[in-house]
């Protein structure tokens, strides 16, 4: 009974992650961007944000996105991104569908305890490939927006030592 409830627990929580990598594909809040504090930004509705498939601005009330159609003028770490995040994607039906066979309610014909255990290792090595890519792909972007707000923090810093201030 337990094992049968874990088997079904480890099934659901597999596949919200599933569709939680697919709703991350589709958002545009990868990158958060502002000139000032996040909490002033959003007073002052200047609020920008970045994601795979567009940039997008909210000014006064109002939110503009504008997609990001020509990849060959993309930088490198948003095609690799998108490439590794729509792999996650297309590699979670198979992993869940597998998952799907292996639990203790299905029965397909006459097969071997053997045959559903080796399923069930396929299904988890895939799952594990699934969030070593998702892990890949967010942790590119995150270390790319890191290195860009220090380059304008470094800009802005030795521009206003330029004018006096």
């Amino acid at each position: 009974m337990v094992a049968t409830f874990l088997q079904v627990v480890g099934f659901v929580t597999s596949f919200v992650g599933w569709i939680g990598v697919i709703v991350t594909t589709s958002t545009n809040d990868w990158v958060v961007t502002c000139g000032y504090t996040i909490p002033t930004c959003r007073k002052l509705d200047e609020l920008g944000s970045k994601g795979l498939w567009a940039d997008c601005v909210m000014a006064t009330g109002l939110y503009h996105c504008k997609p990001l159609v020509d990849i060959l003028i993309l930088p490198g770490y948003v095609q690799a991104c998108r490439a590794l995040m729509i792999a996650a994607s297309v590699l979670g039906l198979p992993a869940i569908l597998l998952l799907l066979t292996v639990l203790p309610c299905i029965r397909m014909g006459q097969e071997p305890g053997v045959a559903k255990y080796r399923r069930a290792q396929l299904a988890g090595v895939l799952l594990i490939l699934l969030g070593c890519q998702l892990l890949w792909a967010k942790t590119e972007s995150s270390l790319h927006s890191q290195h860009l707000v220090q380059f304008r923090q470094k800009y802005l810093e030795d521009f206003s030592y330029l004018q006096g201030d």
